[in-house]
């Protein structure tokens, strides 16, 4: 919590924004691990609500791992003890987060973000999970 906190509001990390995003956009490489995926989520959530960093380029990886974690079928998801939902839910939400805090940064992000989730919810052959978290973050983004 120290860390993420300090992530949050710490003026002197511009300079390690590069590291931070590559750390985030790992989703991939532990797709089995709901914890660590968290964490990445919570880094990341950390780092959009700096006020002092200005994430620029960034937004499209950052919004990448975050939609990795909403819309994908986590090899953490294959058993249904795991708590995948929950994370889908808190990526969503931060999907959102992102976009009106940094959505002007980037030009087309809500038209790329909103043509991602169709595309998951017309595939009949994506998994219930998939569907899941394109309908989740269309909720999170607003009724507009």
């Amino acid at each position: 919590q120290v860390a993420l906190q300090d992530l949050q509001t710490n003026s002197k990390i511009a300079a390690l924004l590069p590291y931070f995003v590559y750390v985030v956009s790992g989703v991939k490489s532990v797709s089995h691990d709901l914890e660590q995926l968290n964490r990445l989520l919570h880094i990341a959530r950390s780092l959009i609500q700096n006020p002092f960093l200005c994430l620029g380029s960034y937004v499209r990886s950052l919004i990448a791992s975050v939609m990795y974690c909403a819309l994908e079928p986590l090899a953490a998801s294959i058993n249904p003890l795991n708590d995948h939902w929950t994370l889908r839910d808190y990526a969503a939400m931060l999907l959102s987060r992102i976009f009106w805090i940094h959505g002007d940064l980037v030009s087309g992000l809500y038209h790329q973000i909103l043509l991602s989730l169709q595309k998951v919810l017309a595939d009949p052959v994506r998994p219930l999970c998939s569907h899941y978290g394109a309908v989740v973050g269309l909720h999170a983004l607003g009724w507009k």
